[in-house]
């Protein structure tokens, strides 16, 4: 599979894009100020024990709480009780991590079953096995790193084995190893020091993360756009994972890079990445066959709705189980991508065939497959509808790049001005490199003067920098909330 990771760094902003066989197929945002709680670890003070629930509530300090399930703190192959109380206990001192951020007025879900990952495997400290992930299909690959990992554990620990250890030699994996103990010793010796509530170890940077986790073992090539950020990345590499500096690029054009990269989109044409992000958001995509897929986001559940397109058969005359069957793969790749979690119904084009239906819930199976969030395709119900669930382990891609639109009282959604503001900063650019003489100024809307005044104040900062002049900035009210024009200086 050919695999590309681009990183386009912006103040206050940092994007990362997955494309995989020429197709747009995650996408990783973190903005300043916003950052992700997941995989910190903290020394938490027990709140309070809900046996009802069967869970508790742990003080991470900061005045932010966490949700710890009796499942999540029970030692591993414990069955003794299911009583939560038989583990912890309110004022007490525990180490948890944080397995997802809080949303709406959920706190964070807490384990702790602390794990430590590296760019190979993955520390278990307390939960001895060793486990090889799923994406690696070889049959005596998957035996070799089993036998390898079980030599390098030490009693009461394991080793998940990541996608990136495959092919990787028994120097490679002990390095990885170590400096995984090094850090949990030195979280262990934190925890011994500090007084709960406190932080005893934070989640990486965007860039760490994204080289460490997000990135596939066979990526083929990765692209940075900011100079300092490559430099970083090639420290990096050549730190933890040398086989990776070779496919490391830097990307100096003056076209933006997700405007300079293309990806598939639907009904099988190409366009920019920037332009499949916005495709994400949109709430119908076409089929190659003339058929649509419908997305709807609801609190309840996401709804899918596939669409023939108007012909008596599937789209443009195909069969029916060749349109569901077509479906399936921008399906399984848009929940993916648009990171859609929950309760997921899909309602395929209608057929009493059982055995076409069967052909359609073994696609979807394999298409989901490769997806990182845990995928549970559950089946047909009695009324055609073929249910999901995906695991949630971060917003969906519409609730950071959409706001909901005043205009409507919140029934409909439109784009960020924090998104649309990066868009003009780096529209502006390119138009000043392209006239350098000109001096031209941002007239923007509401929603993007407000986000320039604010969270992509830094953006607009580097850009004056960068040319050397500060640009100015116009707000008109006539012009949409999330509307911009590049004009000349009045």
């Amino acid at each position: 599979m050919s695999s590309h990771i681009l990183i386009s760094v912006r103040p206050g902003r940092t994007r990362a894009a997955l494309v995989e066989n020429g197709a747009l197929v995650d996408l990783r945002i973190y903005d300043d100020g916003q950052e992700s709680l997941v995989g910190n670890i903290y020394l938490g003070r027990v709140e309070k024990v809900l046996g009802s629930l069967a869970a508790a509530f742990v003080d991470l300090g900061g005045g932010v709480s966490g949700f710890l399930a009796a499942a999540d703190v029970r030692p591993p192959g414990d069955t003794a009780t299911s009583d939560i109380s038989g583990y912890v206990s309110e004022g007490q001192a525990i180490v948890v991590q944080v397995q997802r951020d809080g949303f709406e007025d959920k706190g964070p879900k807490l384990t702790a079953r602390v794990a430590l990952g590296g760019r190979a495997m993955i520390l278990n400290p307390d939960d001895p096995g060793v486990r090889v992930s799923r994406r690696i299909n070889d049959t005596g690959e998957r035996a070799r790193l089993e036998t390898l990992a079980r030599d390098l554990a030490a009693p009461g620990e394991g080793f998940i084995l990541r996608t990136a250890a495959a092919g990787q030699g028994a120097d490679s994996l002990m390095r990885d190893a170590t400096a995984l103990r090094q850090a949990w010793g030195l979280i262990t010796e934190k925890a011994d020091q500090v007084t709960a509530p406190a932080l005893l170890s934070e989640a990486s940077s965007p860039l760490e993360h994204i080289l460490r986790d997000f990135t596939p073992g066979d990526v083929g090539r990765i692209t940075v756009d900011d100079p300092t950020d490559y430099t970083k990345a090639r420290a990096w590499c050549a730190a933890i994972s040398p086989d990776m500096s070779d496919r490391l690029n830097q990307h100096t054009g003056s076209v933006p890079l997700f405007d300079a990269f293309d990806a598939q989109t639907s009904g099988g044409g190409e366009d920019s990445i920037e332009a499949a992000i916005d495709e994400a958001l949109s709430p119908t995509l076409a089929l190659r066959s003339g058929g649509s897929v419908l997305f709807a986001e609801t609190p309840a559940l996401v709804a899918m709705d596939v669409n023939a397109g108007g012909a008596a058969k599937g789209g443009h005359g195909q069969s029916v189980l060749a349109t569901n069957l077509e479906a399936v793969d921008l399906i399984a790749r848009q929940i993916r991508l648009r990171n859609l979690s929950g309760l997921l119904v899909v309602d395929f084009i209608s057929t009493k065939n059982k055995k076409d239906q069967g052909k359609v819930l073994d696609a979807l199976k394999r298409a989901v497959a490769a997806d990182p969030a845990t995928v549970f395709v559950g089946g047909f119900t009695r009324f055609g509808l073929l249910e999901m669930t995906r695991r949630r382990t971060r917003p969906a891609l519409s609730s950071i790049l959409l706001d909901p639109c005043p205009s409507c009282a919140g029934q409909g959604r439109r784009f960020s001005g924090l998104g649309v503001a990066h868009r003009a900063l780096d529209r502006l650019a390119i138009e000043s490199d392209l006239a350098p003489a000109d001096r031209l100024a941002l007239a923007v809307g509401p929603a993007i003067a407000n986000a320039l005044q604010g969270a992509a104040g830094p953006a607009l900062d580097a850009i004056n920098q960068r040319f050397g002049r500060p640009f100015k900035v116009i707000r008109d009210d006539g012009l949409a909330a999330d509307a911009f024009e590049i004009v000349k200086e009045p």
